[in-house]
């Protein structure tokens, strides 16, 4: 059975989560291990970054509609052949928690990680899904509106006090905004930071194959002690 990892930001926008879990999963599925990524999000960001051409229907939505079985909604990436996404359109519609497990407990027989790319949301509407996870990457940004969304949303919901592991990572970060991930060390202890990119931006590239090529050497060395961290979950951190 896989590991679930969902990416998460509570109800802040904009953190670059999207672009991270699909760096994440395609940095896992170049180095051996089976991925599949499931594209929650509204405007399917990760299936554009990780599909080279939009795949059409039938869409995750169509299988949470009863129209499409969770096999035919799932499409393997042309940039790997370990890397697998069931992709969303822009109308993705209600998620179902039940559909989404079932597809879940299916598809897990053959992948090493299900990749939960979580949208932002307000309340409870996404928390059934979330506790589907044995994972939480907590994407924040180093500004103040962010990180207190990260902090309001995992203190406040069912799943802040079980066994899910919580990962917190600070992304778009840079040296001279050293202050907020004081902060956060002082909040959650170990923090991952993922600096600053222009590889990682969507007006610089238009495929994670192209921006997992052009990224820095540390930002490079950064997703890897964070896939890492993944990869052995019962791993102690220190730091």
């Amino acid at each position: 059975m896989s590991d679930i990892v969902a990416f998460g930001s509570g109800y802040k926008g904009g953190t670059g989560k999207s672009v991270l879990s699909s760096l994440v999963g395609y940095t896992l599925a170049v180095n051996g291990r089976k991925v599949l990524l499931v594209d929650l999000g509204e405007y399917g960001s990760s299936t554009n970054l990780c599909l080279e051409e939009d795949p059409g229907p039938p869409y995750l939505s169509d299988f949470f509609w009863g129209k499409a079985t969770w096999r035919d909604v799932i499409v393997e990436s042309s940039y790997s052949s370990n890397l697998w996404i069931a992709p969303s359109s822009k109308e993705q519609g209600p998620i179902d928690a039940e559909s989404l497990e079932y597809l879940l407990d299916n598809a897990s027989k053959y992948v090493d990680y299900v990749i939960l790319d979580l949208p932002s949301y307000p309340g409870t509407l996404l928390d059934p899904i979330v506790l589907l996870a044995d994972i939480i990457v907590l994407v924040t940004n180093p500004d103040r509106l962010s990180i207190l969304a990260v902090k309001n949303w995992i203190s406040t919901r069912p799943f802040a006090k079980n066994n899910i592991l919580k990962i917190p990572v600070l992304n778009k970060y840079h040296s001279l905004l050293h202050k907020w991930l004081d902060k956060m060390r002082e909040e959650y202890g170990v923090v991952f930071p993922i600096s600053f990119d222009p590889a990682l931006t969507f007006t610089f590239t238009e495929t994670i194959k192209e921006a997992y090529s052009l990224i820095s050497k540390r930002t490079r060395e950064e997703v890897m002690l964070l896939v890492q961290r993944i990869n052995k979950p019962l791993l102690k951190v220190t730091g």
